[in-house]
């Protein structure tokens, strides 16, 4: 299953994905789905292995927005 989300970036924070993305040849949306995933997998909220490091756990935990609906 595939979510969207819109993000609002400041000039300032769009600039400075655009940076990263032309230094790491992808396209800013790429590069924002990279930088989420890093971000999610060092708070063990991801693995790249493809498994939930939180399995078990409820998908609707506080704080999780399901966007599917």
């Amino acid at each position: 299953m595939v979510n969207r989300v819109t993000v609002t970036l400041e000039q300032a924070e769009y600039s400075g994905l655009l940076k990263m993305a032309i230094e790491e040849l992808r396209n800013p949306s790429h590069q924002l789905h990279v930088i989420l995933r890093q971000e999610l997998e060092r708070r063990g909220l991801w693995s790249s292995s493809g498994q939930d490091p939180q399995a078990g756990d409820d998908a609707t935990q506080e704080g999780v927005v399901d966007d599917a609906k």
